[in-house]
């Protein structure tokens, strides 16, 4: 995916063992943890879809402390005369608890001029926030995907860490051991590359 100058040039950590099941167990150096996801669909006479999504994961930290995850995502659309809208856009919100009390909240705009399906939120973790924004521009090519090939993580408006969700394994840029934007990088990243798509 197309990053930031600020971390185009760091060295990219893999996210090894999510690959495309629905439970496992996965690793981060020095980070391991735990997963279990699920995605559902109800289709109301052709005319409205409810989607839904569930993250749950639990993370060993470096220190050895333990943090749980617990996400949930979804999207309401409606379809009239081959005609589709979405009725309640995309949303997904995370909460943490255990050592690390954390809260994630994205969301798909209302309107959107493009074809992107763009998302937005916020991570906040203590007293620090970090911006979170959908990635769907490749590096290399011009044109643009509809759905985010990763995230960026940006702090007072620098990137300072992304994920990218191509393929089974995820790449992580985050910040180094010793950095206080490490752990919140890190976790609202395997939230993103955990999370099932309600919106695909």
């Amino acid at each position: 995916m197309s990053l930031p100058a600020s971390i185009a040039a760091e060295r990219a950590e893999t996210v090894q063992g999510l690959g495309g099941g629905r439970n496992g167990s996965f690793s981060l150096s020095p980070e391991t943890g735990t997963f279990s996801r699920g995605r559902d669909r109800v289709d109301l006479f052709s005319v409205v879809n409810w989607s839904s999504a569930s993250t749950r994961y639990s993370l060993v930290l470096a220190d050895g402390s333990r943090t749980e995850a617990a996400c949930s995502g979804k999207v309401v659309e409606a379809t009239w005369k081959a005609i589709a809208a979405n009725a309640k856009p995309f949303s997904f919100d995370c909460e943490w608890r255990g050592a690390r009390s954390a809260q994630l909240k994205m969301n798909a705009p209302v309107v959107s001029l493009t074809m992107k399906a763009e998302r937005s939120g916020q991570f906040s973790m203590g007293g620090t926030t970090l911006e979170v924004q959908s990635v769907h521009e490749v590096r290399g090519s011009s044109l643009s995907l509809e759905a985010p090939i990763g995230y960026v993580f940006r702090h007072d408006g620098k990137a300072v860490g992304a994920i990218e969700l191509n393929g089974l394994t995820p790449r992580l840029w985050r910040p180094a051991s010793g950095n206080a934007l490490r752990e919140p990088v890190t976790l609202a990243a395997l939230a993103l590359a955990l999370l099932w798509d309600p919106a695909t």
